[in-house]
């Protein structure tokens, strides 16, 4: 027969408290990774919305700059079809980016509704010597992005001011709403 160890009660439940702390240590590891991994996927959708509103952005800059610099619609001053002082308020029609014509219909109606629908005139704030015409470009029906772009000229020689404000989606009271802006100055 072989002969009985004998245990104190100081090394009794050892191997079940062992146990018990590989668990915890397992548990804490795999939930800091678990963590890991949704702050990951929140930060690369945040990123791709984030590249959606710098291309509405970069898209209105790049509308305005075109139809600042190559208007050849008949109206035009000096190559522009935006204000520049009392003497030229610009043109009321024609200029077109993303197919929709932004000097008749660059002012959405609340709530946003895709264009024509409720759309006016782009709006224009003009003095004697300087002048700022303000429009959105929307990308809809096909994407929600949106972009508000202010062109604002002044002085002689005149300098030009383009800022462009990108937006992931059109809907002002949305919390995941993301703005990018772009300005440009000639």
């Amino acid at each position: 027969m072989a002969p009985r160890t004998h245990t104190t009660k100081a090394s009794r439940g050892f191997a079940i408290f062992f146990a018990m702390l590989v668990a915890s240590l397992c548990l804490a590891v795999g939930l800091a990774i678990y963590d890991l991994t949704v702050r990951e996927l929140d930060l690369s959708a945040t990123v791709s919305q984030s590249q959606y509103a710098i291309y509405a952005a970069d898209t209105g800059a790049e509308c305005a700059l075109y139809w600042d610099l190559k208007c050849s619609l008949g109206g035009c001053r000096e190559n522009s079809a935006f204000a520049t002082s009392t003497a030229f308020q610009g043109i009321n029609s024609g200029v077109l980016c993303n197919v929709q014509d932004i000097a008749q219909y660059g002012t959405p109606p609340t709530p946003f509704d895709a264009p024509p629908t409720g759309w006016s005139a782009w709006t224009r704030t003009v003095t004697a010597t300087a002048a700022t015409t303000s429009f959105y470009l929307s990308f809809r029906p096909q994407q929600p992005y949106c972009a508000w772009v202010e062109v604002a000229k002044s002085g002689s020689p005149t300098q030009t001011t383009i800022i462009s404000h990108g937006y992931n989606t059109c809907d002002a009271g949305s919390m995941l709403r993301l703005e990018r802006v772009l300005q440009v100055s000639y």
